[in-house]
């Protein structure tokens, strides 16, 4: 059995057909590739900043659900202390008294 014979009468693929049009369709084939993966870069790109924002959006809530995230009343702590003018220090203790 020759390769013919099989394409033909097996696969019933006719083979009277000249290579250009294998060639053409093989020059189409490679044309839409390239089209599609402009379609798909050009889609990303547009689409990114919009998957950005809602893993961010997501990552905040999720955050927030956290107790250790959550804002709590400030306390005042003895480390950091409020400013105070220098007029209103005189009748604090200094270390140079």
């Amino acid at each position: 059995m020759t390769g013919d014979y099989i394409i033909q009468h097996m696969f019933g693929i006719p083979i009277d057909h000249s290579k250009w049009w294998d060639f053409a369709a093989i020059v189409v084939i490679l044309v839409l590739y390239r089209v599609l993966f402009f379609v798909i870069l050009k889609f990303k790109e547009n689409a990114s900043p919009l998957f950005q924002t809602l893993y961010a959006k997501r990552t905040l809530q999720q955050l927030n659900k956290r107790p250790s995230f959550r804002k709590l009343p400030s306390s005042s702590s003895k480390r950091h202390q409020p400013l105070h003018a220098l007029s209103s220090q005189e009748g604090l203790n200094s270390p140079l008294q």
